[in-house]
């Protein structure tokens, strides 16, 4: 499937060096070099302030990038996190604010753990997929300008005639459909923006939890600050608020993903990661029994079959 999808980027690079071609001139520049663009806006500009990027220790051309850019996400956790990784790089590189760039580091060393360049057909539905998601999420709210102060969220420019012609149809799909079905920047009932960030519990000071560098004011009230810890993946709905020339989340919904409570005795379960700390018959632990119970299964399914090869 690697060496398909190799051939099929091979194939495409001479459509994509005339499509670059094509579209000098058809997009204006960034309105302001401090403000990031989404991965949409740099799929269609010619201006680009570096002509290479390095993904997770591999290094690409723009060529290469730009394929991938318009390469459908269909699926795949890890080009949903390349489109938006990509976006962030080009943004760092353009002048942009460098409130992603703990962000950008985790997604680089996730991708490094695979070998080869993208794409690498990675199942959002399993445990790196869905931290791909999680990541490629924050850094959609970021490229969209929502983590910047003073920011607003980009318009994509829009090719001209030229460049839209029958050469290059299958490289401009709409890859935003799947790009964050989890962690994303979606509009509330007011018509405004809500940020959505899910992963790890950098810090806490106070009423202020940290994640992927990013200060999430919770209430003082909030009954799950008397259970957060560092290391908790949480997810977040909330506001962005502008506070001495930072941006701040203030949460509307905290969800701690790893910890299942027990309503009637408050009594507290943690999945610590790992398949020691069985949990308690009250407590869902969805992760903990698809991670651990599964493997039990599949070792005590291996162990029969010895058993009946051995009789036979």
């Amino acid at each position: 499937m690697l060496t398909t999808r190799r051939t099929l980027l091979g194939a495409l690079t001479i459509l994509v060096g005339l499509m670059l071609s094509m579209m000098i001139g058809t997009a204006a520049a960034q309105s302001s070099g401090e403000c990031p663009a989404g991965q949409g806006y740099w799929k269609n500009t010619p201006t680009w302030p570096v002509t290479d990027l390095v993904l997770g220790g591999q290094s690409y051309s723009q060529v290469e990038l730009i394929i991938i850019l318009n390469t459908p996400v269909e699926g795949d956790a890890s080009l949903n996190l390349a489109h938006q990784l990509i976006a962030a790089k080009l943004n760092a590189a353009q002048g942009g604010a460098s409130v992603a760039d703990g962000l950008v580091m985790q997604a680089d060393a996730l991708l490094a753990t695979y070998s080869g360049k993208l794409p690498f057909n990675i199942d959002p539905s399993g445990d790196s997929g869905q931290t791909m998601v999680n990541i490629a999420g924050v850094l959609d709210s970021y490229n969209s300008g929502l983590l910047t102060v003073g920011c607003t969220p980009t318009a994509t420019p829009t090719p001209s005639p030229e460049a839209t012609s029958e050469a290059t149809p299958q490289l401009t799909p709409e890859a935003t459909s799947e790009a964050t079905p989890e962690a994303t920047s979606e509009p509330d009932d007011d018509g405004g923006i809500t940020i959505v960030i899910e992963g790890p519990v950098q810090s806490i000071n106070i009423n202020i939890i940290t994640i992927y560098n990013i200060n999430i004011q919770l209430d003082e009230d909030d009954p799950n600050l008397k259970i957060i810890q560092i290391g908790d993946i949480v997810r977040i709905e909330g506001d962005s608020l502008e506070d001495n020339g930072t941006i701040i989340i203030v949460a509307v919904t905290v969800v701690i993903i790893n910890v299942d409570i027990n309503v009637g005795t408050g009594e507290v379960w943690r999945d610590e990661g790992d398949c020691l700390n069985g949990p308690p018959p009250w407590a869902p632990a969805h992760g903990w029994r698809r991670r651990c119970e599964q493997n039990n299964n599949s070792q005590g399914d291996s162990k029969h079959g010895n058993k009946h090869d051995d009789d036979d």
